[in-house]
């Protein structure tokens, strides 16, 4: 397969944007007050912050997923949140997806997960750690049917799409 010269012209101006987007979270980190950061880590709260990027094919931009205790603050700085949020990903199977949710050091007990409004909640509580994840959900899933399961502070969920007839139905018309 040949690709023109637009197709990499429009490939190098999306990830030009989504760094953009990456450094601007960069500098609002940085624009603390000097030993600021330090002093959270001398008050024995750990400090993290990361982030996730992907792009592959069937996608129409990069995705960014920011991760950790640092959470952004209007109009500019940070706040180190008792709350981690935890990195997790979304794989597109065939008739399924798996959201898969890196929980270190979570056991069953400690984990709550929920499905509300189209948004999967997940709450979970370590003597080391609290983890909190809001995640969109897709549409076409059968929230009825989605499991989970934990394995070494890795929670795997599997969220089964419905199959093509799913999700309409066609309405007979009774005479009065």
């Amino acid at each position: 397969m040949a690709f023109d010269e637009d197709f990499f012209e429009e490939i190098d101006k999306l990830f030009k944007e989504e760094m953009r987007r990456i450094r601007k979270m960069i500098t609002e980190l940085t624009k603390v007050k000097p030993g600021y950061l330090s002093d959270l880590g001398k008050k024995g709260e750990p400090i993290i912050f990361g982030f996730t990027y992907r792009w592959n094919s069937g996608m129409e931009r990069p995705e960014v997923k920011f991760f950790g205790n640092v959470k952004p603050m209007q109009p500019y700085g940070v706040k180190i949140s008792e709350e981690t949020t935890p990195v997790y990903d979304i794989f597109d199977k065939k008739d399924h997806y798996e959201i898969v949710v890196e929980l270190a050091g979570a056991k069953k007990e400690d984990i709550n997960v929920e499905v509300k409004e189209g948004m999967l909640y997940i709450t979970a509580t370590t003597p080391y750690k609290k983890y909190s994840a809001r995640i969109r959900l897709p549409s076409n899933i059968d929230r009825d049917k989605m499991k989970a399961k934990l394995n070494n502070g890795v929670l795997v969920i599997t969220v089964p799409k419905l199959s093509e007839g799913d999700g309409s139905k066609k309405l007979e018309i009774e005479e009065e």
